[in-house]
């Protein structure tokens, strides 16, 4: 059941993140935030923990149970196996969590990403997943293919190969099973537009969603990865009549996977766009943007639970 309306009561938002990283993006979230009304605080994903006893199983947040109203995890993509289990036992307890865990959890994956997205029909670049080692087989493409780990960031072990025999030969040799554990990648073909692509930026609160920002980012001479130092970023200005087919393609994305605040990267491929992959928690660009980015997502946030306060 919800909660009772408590009158003259801030609620409580927890930002989930690393306090030294991203130092920028908190500081302006937990002003809008602070703005808006909610009491804030920011805690490191190593200051939580799971408890369970014959109590009950309970989030516990420097060794004492915490129940916020709202959390928002940022930046937290190496532990988010642990912290999907803790933002999972707040949710059961009421708690919002935005973007949502399984939201968070669809994005967390780009070959979960991909299958979803072209289930709902939303366009995305050919994909095969698989767990590199010495039985890959890549069958069915003809270009230069691009493969990544499927659980990466930040543009993090993305490599191009001329053809699948050669990327087949690079899987299966130079990604050894490590301490037990391989992280499987995705192949895929270099989109046609490849060295330029689109970061959206799109916030869904209650029936209304709205694109929130478009950069256009242009990869350095020489390379194909947009969000590498030396490449170009540039606002686009009124993206809906500029790009609307990168718009409308980022929106059904976010619908597809539930997610009420995202960024989704979008490229050219063989004449339309396609999505390339969706970020759960895209970074805030406090430093170039101030607030702007940050109160959007405080805004879903507050809309997350307005019947409440």
């Amino acid at each position: 059941p919800e909660p009772t309306k408590i009158p003259n009561v801030r609620p409580h938002l927890l930002i989930v993140g690393y306090p030294d990283r991203l130092v920028a993006d908190h500081r302006a979230l937990a002003d809008s935030a602070r703005a808006s009304g909610f009491r804030v605080d920011l805690v490191s994903p190593s200051a939580l923990a799971v408890s369970i006893d014959s109590d009950g199983t309970r989030v516990l947040v420097h060794g004492e149970e915490i129940t916020p109203d709202v959390v928002l995890p940022r930046g937290v993509n190496r532990p988010w196996p642990f912290v999907s289990q803790a933002l999972g036992i707040w949710e059961r307890r009421g708690v919002r969590v935005v973007p949502s865990r399984l939201a968070a959890e669809l994005c967390a994956d780009k070959l979960t990403t991909s299958q979803v997205l072209a289930e709902a029909d939303v366009p995305v670049l050919p994909t095969i997943g698989l767990a590199p080692g010495p039985d890959n087989e890549i069958r069915g493409f003809r270009s230069a293919l691009v493969a990544k780990p499927a659980r990466a960031s930040k543009g993090r072990g993305v490599e191009m190969y001329s053809s699948s025999e050669e990327a087949e030969t690079a899987l299966r040799a130079s990604r050894p099973l490590v301490a037990g554990m391989v992280d499987h990648h995705v192949v895929q073909p270099v989109a046609s537009g490849a060295g330029i692509d689109y970061r959206v930026v799109v916030a869904h609160r209650n029936d209304d969603s709205s694109i929130v920002a478009v950069t256009r980012r242009i990869a350095p001479p020489g390379e194909f990865v947009t969000n590498r130092p030396g490449s170009i970023v540039e606002d686009v200005i009124d993206p809906e009549h500029v790009v609307p087919d990168v718009c409308r393609v980022a929106r059904d994305a976010t619908t597809a996977l539930g997610l009420s605040f995202g960024g989704v990267d979008v490229i050219e491929h063989d004449g339309r766009a396609v999505v390339l992959e969706v970020n759960a928690w895209p970074g805030l660009a406090a430093e170039k943007r101030g607030g702007q980015i940050a109160d959007a997502l405080v805004e879903v946030a507050r809309s997350s639970i307005s019947s409440r306060f």
